[in-house]
């Protein structure tokens, strides 16, 4: 919460690859407490280490969207933002992998998995300082017209290209007060404000990770025993999968944003409540309905399927489109900010959630999910192939305010 909240300020005042590589000095940070702790024998610097990483993760969440949604051509903004859900989904499987007892989850071998913090950061180093600045930027928050040019000419792969678009952007925001978060709540960028903040909230309260935290507990109260540690990493490897097909899809001439949220909380609404009935049969009698045990394990793949086709990728980069760069930072703080204390709420209230509805509990996140349904078939605009003035230009003209009517 804390890192994403800070996104944005590092992000206008280092620049979006400036505070991405300083970042990377959290992360090492992080790495060492949590590996040390063992060795030194101090294992408080594992709680230390934890909300160092934690201030990392915010400031990526906030920092990598921005970045790739600014230096993507528009045909593209959504492949390439995907893509950082994508490395998302492989890295939490590879961490699943590495977690198990035969790998490095012993007692002996646990610090090496908070070691391994450190490979990711090297190859960012290695690899991201040869990569541009945001031309949008270096152009419209620090006016370097010239590095912006040669910085787009690096990015496309050509010497013939022109700016002019983001000076028309440069032009009308240089002639606009400067925008604070305060300003983001009022006027015109409250309703654009507003739809990011429920675009986070819809992907966090879908309960998506109480079946990522929990998904073990779920399996094994499901009958499935030993297997349900690797009926945990068949579910990673189908959410690796299905955001690989996201990925394809969000910019494709018949899909977009809006068709795949859609049918992402479609899915996950369906099959959450299949899976309450599923845990309620198998609970009635184990003996007559032991089937529901594979069910159950099959509707919590589908429900990770569901959020995989869109409510998974899309918050984190579709809070960016809806904005300028002149208010991008501060608009992906608040969005981050929000993500992550939802997350958090989750997290921490469903044990006592299930304590007090049991089977039930996922029928409060169906709840939730059905209310997301509406909200996006009623409110979010489609983004795809559409500038960010040309969005822009609709909130003010308050045609988004119902935005059902647009072409799917």
């Amino acid at each position: 919460m804390i890192g994403g909240l800070a996104s944005g300020w590092f992000a206008d005042r280092m620049g979006r690859k400036g505070a991405l590589l300083f970042n990377n000095i959290i992360a090492v940070i992080a790495a060492v407490f949590m590996t040390g702790a063992k060795y030194v024998n101090a294992y408080p610097l594992i709680i230390i280490g934890r909300i160092v990483i934690g201030i990392h993760s915010g400031l990526s969440t906030g920092l990598v969207p921005m970045y790739l949604t600014e230096i993507s051509p528009i045909n593209l903004r959504g492949t390439l933002g995907s893509a950082h859900q994508l490395l998302i989904t492989i890295a939490i499987l590879f961490s699943q992998i590495i977690g198990l007892p035969s790998v490095l989850g012993s007692m002996e071998r646990w610090p090496m998995i908070f070691g391994f913090t450190i490979v990711p950061v090297i190859a960012q180093i290695c690899i991201f300082t040869a990569c541009p600045e945001s031309p949008k930027y270096n152009l419209i928050v620090k006016k370097r017209t010239e590095q912006a040019e040669t910085d787009l000419k690096k990015l496309r792969g050509k010497e013939n290209i022109k700016i002019d678009i983001m000076k028309e952007e440069a032009a009308v925001i240089s002639s606009m007060e400067k925008i604070g978060i305060a300003d983001l709540f009022k006027g015109e960028y409250a309703w654009p404000m507003f739809i990011a903040i429920m675009m986070m909230c819809g992907q966090q309260l879908s309960g998506i990770n109480v079946a990522m935290f929990f998904s073990t507990k779920i399996f094994s109260d499901a009958g499935l025993g030993e297997g349900a540690l690797y009926a945990t990493l068949g579910m990673g490897a189908l959410n690796v999968a299905m955001t690989f097909i996201s990925v394809y899809l969000v910019d494709h001439p018949k899909c977009g944003r809006r068709l795949l949220l859609m049918i992402g909380f479609l899915g996950m609404l369906i099959t959450s409540v299949l899976l309450v009935i599923s845990l309620s049969l198998y609970a009635k009698d184990s003996k007559v309905y032991g089937f529901t045990a594979y069910a159950s394990m099959v509707f919590v793949f589908l429900f990770v399927i569901s959020f995989a086709t869109g409510p998974g990728s899309i918050p984190w980069f579709f809070v960016s489109e809806l904005f300028s760069s002149a208010a991008r930072g501060n608009a992906n703080s608040i969005a981050v900010m929000v993500n992550w204390t939802a997350n958090f709420i989750v997290g921490t209230s469903f044990e006592s959630l299930t304590q007090l509805l049991h089977r039930f509990t996922f029928l409060v996140f169906s709840a939730f999910l059905a209310f997301f349904l509406f909200f996006v078939w009623m409110y979010v605009p489609e983004t795809k192939g559409r500038t960010v003035e040309d969005i822009n230009a609709e909130f003010r003209l308050g045609k988004s305010r119902f935005a059902r009517s647009q072409k799917l």
